[in-house]
């Protein structure tokens, strides 16, 4: 059986690849048609960048996989400290470092940040508060968090790890349901439907690689076929926001790509890659994806012209890059570890206080 730390080796290179898929997607199609790089382009990139989006599946099922791992014999308490020390520190960073970017730097087509704005961010969806987020990037980041939730809420009542099988069942379902012939907004962001089988797959991938069954194998197969869908059910607003269809056999082949690439990492021996390389560079993928896109809108726009534009994309990568590198080595360990500490000792004089008012 392959060891799991050797697994997540793969599974750090995947998601650093998934992060520069969606940073080409960003700056080599989407913003010469937005106009958010102030004219700047790349058309030479867009016939390839304009399929970077499969990107963002492979995160999503990824996530289902990742999570599903670290849930893995754990309180509710522990799993939300875990999550929390995890993913809002360096969020916040990033959030404060593109509010200020954005400050200085304003790109025509946003409005420049507010104060309430960013305080709004603390929260990390900051939509639910009524202010937009600060990089559009940012809605993938609420989708994660909504499924944190329910993972949490799964694992406080005692069922996730018995009834996997028959909540992921229900939650396609609905999905399908919503999708098809509900259509409800409200639905669509509680319960992720549009992306629900990423997700559902990473996490049966998971199950079945720790204990295989036959019905789990179906489970599986259902967020397959589900997740193969999304492409079709997402390119309507792909083709309001952009004005261009994509192919037929490249909408059809963007689901199977991503879950086959995460299925590979996943299963398979870690690629010859020292593990303290692999853990880097996956570790730089979270602050690059959070930094890259406003920033990156904001450089181009300010600076760019046709003739500089290859030299400015080479010093926006290096700096980016250096900048993500800084804060998952300098930021996000320790305060990962205070939060962890932290919750630790609440939970300690919690479960004290009963003992003392008795």
């Amino acid at each position: 059986m392959v060891k799991q730390s050797e697994r997540l080796l793969n599974l750090d290179l995947l998601r650093l690849a998934s992060a520069l898929m969606v940073l080409l997607f960003h700056y080599g199609f989407r913003m010469r048609i937005s106009g958010e790089g102030g004219g700047v382009g790349f058309p030479e990139l867009a016939p390839m960048a304009v399929w970077g989006d499969v990107g963002l599946l492979i995160f999503f099922a990824i996530s289902g996989y990742v999570i599903t791992m670290s849930a893995e014999g754990r309180s509710a308490y522990a799993f939300a400290a875990g999550r929390i020390g995890r993913l809002w520190p360096t969020f916040m960073v990033c959030a404060t470092i593109t509010a200020i970017v954005l400050t200085f730097l304003p790109v025509p087509t946003l409005p420049a940040p507010t104060l309430g704005q960013w305080l709004a961010h603390v929260f990390i969806i900051s939509r639910a508060l009524g202010q937009p987020f600060l990089d559009g990037a940012y809605w993938t980041i609420a989708y994660e968090i909504i499924f944190y939730g329910w993972i949490f809420l799964l694992i406080a009542v005692g069922i996730f790890e018995r009834y996997w099988r028959v909540i992921v069942t229900i939650w396609l379902a609905l999905s399908v349901l919503n999708e098809s012939l509900i259509h409800s907004g409200a639905l669509e962001k509680l319960l992720i439907t549009s992306y629900s089988g990423y997700f559902a797959f990473g996490l049966a991938l998971f199950r079945l690689r720790m204990s295989f069954s036959w019905t789990g194998a179906g489970v599986l197969l259902a967020a397959a076929c589900w997740a193969a869908a999304t492409p079709f059910l997402t390119e309507p607003e792909f083709v309001a926001t952009y004005g261009m269809d994509r192919s037929m056999t490249g909408l059809l082949l963007m689901g199977p790509v991503a879950l086959v690439a995460v299925a590979i990492a996943a299963l398979l021996p870690s690629l010859p890659i020292k593990p303290a390389l692999a853990v880097t560079l996956g570790g730089l993928t979270y602050p690059l994806y959070l930094l890259h896109q406003n920033i990156g809108y904001a450089v181009f726009a300010n600076f760019g012209t046709t003739q500089s534009r290859w030299l400015l994309l080479g010093a926006i990568l290096t700096v980016i890059t250096a900048l993500s590198l800084a804060i998952s080595k300098t930021v996000e360990p320790p305060a990962r570890r205070a939060i962890i500490a932290a919750s630790l000792r609440l939970q300690a004089r919690l479960s004290r206080s009963p003992q003392k008012t008795a």
